[in-house]
C-alpha cells in the first residue's frame, strides 16, 4: 500500500468537517423551526412533493439491465432506482432553468 503522507490525514479531517456541516445544515433549521411550526409544515409539504415526484419517476423508470461486463452486479431494482434518480435530476434541472428564466423575464417587465 502506498503512503500518501499528509493527504490521507487531510482527507479524514475533510470527512469530519463534511459530517459536521451536513449535521449543522440538517439540525439547526429543525431547531429553529420548532419555534415556528408553520415553517416545519411548509418544509414537510416540500419534502412530500419531492417524495411524490420521485415515486412517479420510479414508476416511469425502466429496470432493464444491459448485458455488459461493466454492469455486473446491477440488479433490476438498482437499475430502476438509477433510472428514477436520473429522471428526477432531469425534471429538477428543467424546473430550475424554467424558474430562473421566469424570474428574469418577470423582473424585466416590472
Amino acid at each position: 500500500m502506498e503512503d500518501y503522507g499528509w493527504v490521507g490525514g487531510a482527507l479524514y479531517v475533510m470527512y469530519v468537517l463534511l459530517f459536521v456541516a451536513i449535521a449543522a445544515a440538517v439540525i439547526l433549521p429543525i431547531i429553529k423551526s420548532l419555534n415556528e411550526p408553520r415553517t416545519l409544515i411548509r418544509s414537510g409539504i416540500g419534502v412530500g412533493i419531492l417524495l411524490a415526484l420521485f415515486f412517479v419517476c420510479y414508476l416511469i423508470a425502466d429496470g432493464t439491465v444491459l448485458k455488459n461486463k461493466a454492469y455486473e452486479g446491477i440488479t433490476e431494482g438498482t437499475s430502476k432506482l438509477i433510472g428514477a434518480s436520473l429522471l428526477m435530476l432531469y425534471i429538477m434541472l428543467f424546473g430550475a432553468a424554467i424558474s430562473v428564466i421566469y424570474a428574469e423575464v418577470s423582473k424585466f417587465f416590472k
